[in-house]
């Protein structure tokens, strides 16, 4: 195939030529006749193809086309084909080593491009070149980076230094062009490398003398170096020429740029993503110098308003509060996301009747409560105020802005737990809204959660038989009275081991204070687990059960004591003798001697939600059906005896319900999905001062948690549970949910 090249008057890259990129890095350009084809697919050919091989095509300012194939060439000169896709040849020319090639001469390569066509080849020397052949660090390349750079925009404008924001990393401040659209990716060229930074920015909110005011965080070569900020309409090239800071500190910039909201999140983002100590210090500046929280107060002719709960978390935000609309002005209220964009509430929110402070402290006044959840896409970091707008039918948008919110996990739990009335903890409110904020504040609960200290007490050296697990809770009015009670049973105390979990370390010194007086009295052999705070008693039972050396497992609270000596020997021979029996619970009773327990059930309430029951709770001790072995849906957590093997093989206490409730019950199930049954033992005897512990923890007793831990219960056991009490009333339809079976199957240990 020819072609007629007297018409060809591009120049220079008439005929294809080689030139070296990199230290190792080569670029064939060529200009396409004007004889070709328009849409003639141009490839090249030779004895081993390069890997990777890259090519673009830009347009020329008079209309023709210049093709780009980079490589990294053989070791010596071999010939290279540029050929039609039908296989014939064009032009072909020698390929000598990179080190042997000339260096690219930019100036003579933007001469006959269009100017948008200089733009899309900066662009790709930065994206897809430099990572196709990762050579961010190749000086060569780097001078060629460098030189189309400054023939584009000879003298680049300044950028400057607002402030170290952490080691290494430095606030930058420019103005650009708002017509150049949405940066998609930030860089810094220095003199020995080229490096991608975050490409999260804050823009100004006005334009000033027709440019943009524009912030974004540098992590980048010690200047001077250029940056490039990227986008889908151009780019825009500035020079920071040193690193002297307007600003000694981050704080003192913080402190006196309040209004830069947008700024503000921009960099609390940013420095929850650093490795050490970012997210302290972001949460200790907004602590510092919070914005000021706006509300609008109650009016009986205007829409009003509030947000008093807006908790960002890692999944998304959870946002309560009241509005009142008396009129058709009020359209709804929105969550102001860190790049301006407003994000309706009402998409996910459940909304309940609640009330207002009105104009004096006294007064209050009815209005509509709200909680809602936004997902997010990603973490907004340790935000401690999110930003809130009321929108107007008339368009019209007033902030909202909420006090600093916790940011303590434990805390935040507790004010979610207030989010709603009791009364309005329901489905609604739980599916979408409550339960994704509880499920991603427990997460990172449990996170934190760790032992911290342990001590022994003359704990022997072989394993015994049993290890009994108490966690502790602020109570320890029945410690002398339970230890007394298993010291003073001489099958436990040659067959057990004794493991306090510690879930209040606040009282460590005075614990070990009262074990170390008991030990000496009784020298029972235990041992004091402290957690580094508290997880509540899921966490802290299966941090003891860690720690545990005995085969036979015994869950028991710190308020339950022993009304008689063998009452754990009669437990731990009906679950060795017994290989279908995964768990057994004994007969517990109130301090008057009536019932308390005789094995768990579970029964509907009015929303349909199952709930624990205990079966004939407040008879009298000796009633006689709960004088029976027996079969039960479930036993207490009170005191529940498990070999450790098949605890460990249900993964313990599910950790999820909240401060503590349903995760004997969870257990129970999770038990008998392997297909070993539950058992209740009425010839083993102790008291239970019921709940003395939880009582100590108001966010239980006064939110909405049991209510919580009920629902997500019923979510997670519905099917199992229906069947099981299903069951339960066709073994005996006349008494559906009080009787069980006797155990029958027995067999040696």
């Amino acid at each position: 195939m020819t072609f007629d090249e007297s018409i060809d008057a591009t120049g220079v890259f008439r005929n294809a030529k080689i030139f070296r990129l990199g230290t190792e890095l080569a670029v064939l350009i060529w200009d396409l006749p004007p004889a070709l084809p328009a849409n003639t697919r141009c490839l090249l050919s030779m004895e081993q193809s390069p890997v990777p091989l890259v090519s673009m095509m830009l347009p020329l300012g008079n209309g023709g086309q210049r093709m780009f194939w980079a490589m990294r060439p053989e070791k010596r000169p071999v010939n290279v084909d540029i050929c039609t896709e039908h296989g014939s040849t064009i032009e072909t020319v020698m390929m000598q080593p990179a080190r042997a090639l000339a260096p690219l001469d930019v100036e003579a390569l933007f001469a006959d491009l269009a100017p948008d066509a200089r733009i899309k080849f900066v662009n790709n020397l930065l994206t897809v070149w430099r990572s196709a052949f990762r050579i961010a660090s190749d000086h060569l390349f780097n001078m060629v980076v460098e030189d189309a750079l400054h023939t584009l925009v000879p003298e680049p404008q300044t950028a400057s230094v607002v402030c170290q924001i952490a080691q290494g990393r430095h606030l930058i401040e420019t103005v650009i062009n708002p017509n150049l659209g949405e940066i998609t990716a930030i860089y810094a060229i220095g003199a020995t490398s080229i490096t991608r930074m975050a490409d999260r920015l804050a823009l100004g909110r006005n334009a000033k003398n027709g440019l943009q005011s524009c912030h974004f965080i540098a992590d980048a070569p010690s200047p001077p170096f250029l940056i490039v900020l990227l986008s889908k309409n151009g780019l825009a090239i500035r020079q920071l020429p040193d690193a002297k800071s307007r600003h000694a500190s981050l704080q003192g910039w913080w402190s006196k740029n309040r209004e830069a909201v947008e700024l503000r999140e921009m960099i609390i983002r940013q420095l929850a993503l650093l490795p050490e100590g970012g997210a302290a210090t972001a949460i200790d500046l907004q602590t510092r110098a919070p914005l000021a929280a706006s509300r609008i107060a109650k009016s009986s002719m205007h829409p009003s308003g509030e947000v008093d709960l807006a908790l960002a978390l890692d999944g998304g935000l959870l946002a309560g509060g009241w509005f009142h609309g008396p009129s058709s002005a009020f359209a709804g209220i929105d969550y102001v996301k860190e790049d301006g964009t407003a994000v309706p509430l009402d998409g996910n929110n459940y909304k309940f009747p609640a009330w207002a402070q009105g104009k004096d402290e006294k007064s209050k006044t009815d209005v509509t409560g709200f909680v809602a959840w936004i997902p997010l896409a990603e973490s907004p970091g340790p935000l401690l105020q999110p930003r809130f707008q009321m929108r107007l039918a008339s368009g019209a948008v007033r902030p909202l802005i909420p006090k600093p919110q916790p940011f303590e996990p434990a805390i935040q739990r507790n004010h979610v737990l207030r989010a709603v009335p009791p009364q309005h903890a329901v489905d609604d409110a739980f599916r979408t809204i409550l339960a994704p904020a509880l499920q991603d504040i427990e997460r990172r609960l449990g996170k934190t959660i760790e032992v911290d200290y342990t001590k022994d007490y003359s704990l022997p050296e072989n394993a015994p038989l049993v290890s009994i697990v108490v966690p502790l809770y602020k109570v320890l009015d029945f410690l002398r009275f339970q230890l007394s009670g298993m010291a003073t049973d001489p099958w436990l105390a040659a067959n057990a081991e004794v493991i306090y979990v510690l879930d209040s370390p606040e009282i460590q010194d005075e614990t070990e204070h009262l074990l170390g007086g008991l030990h000496l009295l009784h020298g029972l052999p235990m041992k004091l687990v402290v957690m580094n705070r508290n997880g509540g008693y899921a966490r802290a039972c299966n941090a003891g059960a860690r720690f545990a050396r005995g085969s036979i497992l015994v869950m028991l609270n710190s308020d339950v004591v022993p009304c008689k000596p063998g009452w754990l020997q009669v437990l731990s021979r009906q679950l060795l003798e017994t290989q279908k029996l995964g768990a057994i619970g004994p007969k517990l009773i109130f301090e008057d001697g009536s019932l308390q327990h005789a094995g768990l059930y579970f029964g509907r309430d009015q929303r349909g939600i199952w709930l624990n029951h205990h079966f004939h709770k407040g008879m009298p001790g000796d009633y006689r059906p709960a004088q029976q072995t027996r079969d039960v849906p479930g036993v207490t957590g009170a005191c529940l005896v498990a070999r450790r093997e098949t605890y460990e093989r249900v993964g313990g206490y599910t950790d999820d319900y909240v401060i503590g409730d349903y995760e004997d019950s969870d257990l129970c199930l999770k038990i008998r999905r392997l297909g070993l049954q539950i058992a209740y033992e009425p010839a083993a005897c102790l008291y239970h001062f019921e709940r003395r512990s939880i009582r100590r923890s108001q966010d239980y007793m006064r939110g909405v948690a049991s209510q919580y831990n009920s629902w997500l219960h019923t979510q997670r056991w519905e099917d199992d549970i229906s069947e099981l009490m299903a069951n339960q009333r066709d073994k005996d339809p006349h008494r559906p949910a009080a009787m069980g079976e006797r155990i029958r199957e027995r067999s040696a240990a």
